[in-house]
């Protein structure tokens, strides 16, 4: 059997986490499958990042002809003038084809809401490939939605969307919110949760990040730049939320005295929006007490961060993997919610007394002191009650792997 994964999400410690997580299991699963993830235009490095070392497992990445100019743009136009037959004429998807055509089965691979939120046009134009070429389709620990019908693209954005949902031979879905939309629109979807949920790794952290570390007991912060979000970036700039994180580790950072804080910057060697280590280092720099903060340089897996944060006191993460790394190593967390992906999967585990709402606080509205300092004490008091939830873990890691058996019997019936 040849199977082929794409659409996978780089530069993303969470992203990669969900990979290695769908991929082990798929090589557990299918020992004797060829599996190939196929990349268009990525940097090698982004790929090297993801790799699971296996001899079934291949990953190929089509080089750009030109690197100024993205296929993606073409992608979007066809969808958007509504002649998806002109994808064909593409030159980007004739190395698409080849991969599609030889397959006998292709995943979608786990991520965000690109069909959603993100409005991911260039994301619905190869799914409707796939669809074109009527190839069996496996649509898996996605998150979708929420959809707008507030103009005409978003109404046609929409109308493709149900469309390939409908199509997939295999839909499923990782948290609640994006359960509920399926519902809404009458899509048949199977229940899971994040893939990273499949796997239970960790790697020790570098020497010279636990010299830095010293013998303190930490608190993990993981903080996200949001103002690139749809949500967010009308309302609010990149110092507003740099505002924000400095003045709440200040706070944590006065509530644990005896304890250092550690930042891991979830997004890896991206340039073009301030976040990740570079973010993170200026945040350390910005607060009252820099030398009590120690920042994971961006090259170390989620391996090793989900090793870290194994050994922390707490996490209080703005980024969704962080907690979910937290979850999956049971420790106490603080989910700082700023879309419907981290809501739905804590909602999904009953956690929702873990979560402070980024969205309520700072959603379409203008920042101020008051509303600052409310959300603070918030976030505060929540590491005052929050425990290690062993029954959550367990329960996380059996949706996952439910999720995986029943891929697995779909996979049978159209093979």
């Amino acid at each position: 059997m040849n199977i082929l994964i794409f659409e996978q999400p780089t530069r993303n410690r969470g992203d990669e986490s969900a990979h290695r997580g769908l991929v082990h299991k798929l090589i557990s699963a299918y020992p004797e499958a060829r599996i190939v993830v196929l990349f268009y235009g990525n940097e090698q490095s982004e790929v090297e990042d993801l790799r699971v070392v296996a001899d079934n497992v291949f990953y190929i990445n089509i080089p750009l002809r030109c690197r100024t100019f993205s296929p993606a743009r073409l992608y979007k136009l066809c969808m958007m003038l509504r002649m998806p037959r002109l994808l064909y004429w593409v030159p980007a998807s004739r190395k698409y084809l080849k991969f599609i055509r030889e397959a006998d089965l292709i995943v979608g691979a786990p991520g965000g809401i690109e069909m959603g939120g993100f409005m991911g046009w260039s994301h619905l134009a190869l799914l409707w490939l796939v669809k074109m070429e009527k190839k069996p389709l496996a649509y898996y620990g996605r998150s979708i939605g929420p959809f707008s019908t507030s103009s005409y693209f978003t109404k046609l954005f929409r109308k493709y969307s149900l469309e390939l949902l409908n199509y997939f031979s295999f839909v499923s879905l990782r948290d609640a919110k994006s359960q509920q939309t399926a519902l809404g629109l009458g899509v048949n979807y199977v229940e899971t949760i994040d893939s990273a949920f499949l796997r239970d790794e960790t790697e020790a952290a570098p020497a010279s990040f636990m010299e830095e570390l010293g013998k303190s007991g930490y608190f993990v912060f993981v903080p996200n730049s949001l103002a690139w979000h749809p949500a967010y970036k009308e309302n609010y700039s990149y110092e507003d939320f740099k505002n924000v994180w400095v003045t709440l580790a200040d706070a944590l950072l006065k509530a644990y005295p005896d304890y250092k804080m550690v930042m891991l910057p979830q997004t890896t060697f991206i340039s073009w929006i301030p976040d990740g280590y570079n973010y993170f280092v200026e945040i350390r720099k910005s607060c009252c007490d820099p030398e009590r903060i120690v920042v994971l340089e961006e090259q170390y897996g989620s391996d090793i961060q989900q090793g870290i944060i194994s050994r922390s006191r707490f996490l209080v993460g703005a980024r969704y993997h962080s907690v979910i790394f937290s979850i999956n190593q049971n420790v106490p967390f603080v989910s700082l919610s700023y879309e419907h992906k981290m809501s739905g999967v804590l909602q999904l585990l009953g956690k929702e007394d873990c979560e402070v709402s980024v969205e309520r606080f700072f959603k379409g509205k203008t920042m101020s002191e008051v509303g600052l300092s409310a959300f603070v004490k918030a976030v505060l008091d929540k590491t005052f009650t929050i425990r290690p939830d062993e029954p959550a873990k367990m329960k996380a890691a059996r949706i996952a792997q439910e999720g995986f058996v029943k891929f697995q019997k779909t996979v049978k019936g159209i093979l």
